[in-house]
């Protein structure tokens, strides 16, 4: 009896004795958002699991477990730059075309590539058994198709962009325009969004929907059809999704209402710092930087060499006039000649490292959600510069919150940059404010990357994990919103309201007709 209970126990422990095997796919094109995907890869090759991968960057450290198809060359981010000049004055209308032509765009040259057929070639001789299938999702969604020719395993759906309503959608989670912003950041400490603000969610929620429902997915249907033939519509592949990992915290997001399906792993890439270079720690460290030192990119998105030589240049004055040092990942070399004492630049710089060094003063940032979870993880304020998507709405988080503040790109004057950036620098509420945030961030029973890790051996183990598939999905989109409801009980009320009044009518005409004879008998 004894040794059965032990063999009971022994299979139910979660610990995962087998090695699990894991198709792993992740070809947004965006070298960051890899930042925060590949985390996941490694923290599964730690614990001993095996990973095939389709990516767009090869690994750091080869690993005898990984078996890895890189997609050669430039990818779609590096070979269209974002036009900082023009990139403000984009309507509803025009972001919505950017946004999915680019997702179009950088699908169809990953199907194009070597590296694609490479990997549907190894499929096709290896016959490799998964356990578990996971992808990077939102705007790649094509990518669903591999799951098809790899035997429709359970699924893992993750994403970098924050918590994109297309998930929750997927999870059968329900979604609020008044609560969170479309492609926004959520309120903080339950801070409620203005009528104005909610206005503008609505429509944006209302315009992408349109868009996403009616165009992008029998887009995406096409190309599913034309890469894996036979395959079903994505509709019927998204029923193999168990779980969706998203890129969130409540600390720094807000709270949100969240089936179980949604795991919350956001800042899986924020962790604590490698030994730096000995040529940057030199020039940050407190004996060559007494006042402390300023860290400055833009990450890996926008080009900070694509800034107009004006707005360049007022920066560098900026930079001239403070005491502290500076250090900026800058991609080209025309500024070498230009730059003062006070200032280095590099073409790469390993920035969670750097904002992990105690020597920083500020962190002048473009706001992108990946860098404002780093700086909130190491506790540095921002001078935030915000370009376009998330960034905007995570400089007005920051802001409302009280850890960063905000200079537009078109019109930040040397004056106003040096004002906004000594404030920062100078002001102790930005990181007391930021230390708030970063014990909340840090307040965890488990790293976020352990956290993902455990869940995708949860899948496997599971089978699917059904045990937390919401009911909305199994219900038409007018069930969930109880409509149908509404709409008999408008039936019932309009057929008692109709009962009542034949009721009336027919008592007033009975009355009417004995007065009216009693009338002839008198």
């Amino acid at each position: 009896m004894l040794l059965v209970a032990l063999a009971a126990l022994a299979a139910l422990a979660p610990s995962g004795a087998s090695p699990l095997n894991v198709m792993f796919v992740s070809t947004m094109s965006s070298p960051s958002h890899y930042i925060w995907v590949s985390s996941l890869a490694e923290e599964l090759l730690r614990r001993g699991h095996h990973v095939t991968e389709l990516v767009i960057k090869p690994p750091a450290t080869p690993h005898p477990n990984r078996t890895s198809f890189v997609i050669s060359g430039k990818i779609y981010a590096e070979t269209m730059p974002v036009d900082l000049e023009t990139v403000y004055e984009c309507n509803l209308f025009e972001e919505i075309q950017m946004l999915y032509e680019f997702s179009r765009d950088s699908t169809n040259i990953v199907f194009e590539s070597k590296a694609f057929a490479d990997l549907l070639k190894h499929l096709k001789q290896k016959k490799p058994d998964f356990d578990v299938f996971v992808l990077d999702f939102p705007m790649q969604e094509a990518f669903i198709g591999l799951n098809y020719v790899i035997g429709r395993k359970p699924m893992v759906a993750m994403t970098a962009y924050n918590l994109p309503v297309e998930v929750l959608t997927l999870m059968g989670s329900p979604y609020f325009p008044s609560l969170l912003p479309y492609s926004g950041v959520g309120a903080h400490g339950g801070d409620p969004l203005t009528f104005t603000e909610r206005l503008y969610s609505v429509c944006r929620w209302i315009g992408f929907t349109t868009y996403i429902n009616w165009v992008y997915r029998p887009d995406v249907d096409k190309m599913i059809a034309e890469n894996f033939p036979g395959a079903p519509p994505l509709a019927e592949l998204e029923k193999d999704v168990a779980i969706s990992l998203v890129n969130t915290n409540p600390a720094l997001h807000g709270a949100m209402p969240l089936v179980p399906s949604i795991v919350e792993v956001g800042g899986m890439q924020a962790r604590p710092p490698k030994p730096l270079p000995a040529d940057i720690l030199e020039w940050i460290n407190e004996k060559a930087a007494p006042h402390g030192f300023v860290f400055m990119s833009f990450g890996t998105n926008v080009r900070a060499a694509s800034l107009n030589k004006g707005s360049r240049d007022a920066i560098l004055r900026a930079f001239a006039r403070i005491k502290q040092r500076v250090l900026w990942k800058y991609e080209d070399d025309d500024i070498l000649d230009k730059l003062p004492p006070n200032v280095r630049v590099s073409k790469w710089l390993p920035q969670n490292d750097i904002l992990a060094h105690p020597n920083i003063r500020c962190f002048v940032s473009h706001n992108g959600g990946l860098s404002t979870q780093e700086a909130s993880y190491h506790g540095v304020p921002i001078l935030g510069m915000p370009f376009f998507a998330d960034q905007l709405g995570y400089a007005k988080k920051g802001e409302r919150i009280g850890i960063s503040r905000t200079v537009i790109y078109r019109t930040a004057t040397e004056e106003a940059f040096y004002e906004a950036l000594t404030d920062v620098i100078n002001n102790p509420k930005y990181r007391a404010n930021m230390k708030v945030v970063q014990n909340a961030v840090r307040d965890q029973k488990e790293t976020p990357v352990e956290r993902a890790a455990w869940y995708v051996e949860m899948v496997a183990r599971t089978g699917g994990a059904p045990h937390l598939r919401s009911p909305a999905l199994r219900l038409r989109w007018y069930e969930v919103w109880m409509l149908d409801i509404l709409a008999a009980a408008a039936l019932a009320v309009g057929l008692a309201l109709w009962l009542v009044r034949r009721l009336l009518g027919a008592l007033c005409s009975s009355g009417g007709a004995r007065r009216r004879t009693k009338a002839k008998a008198h």
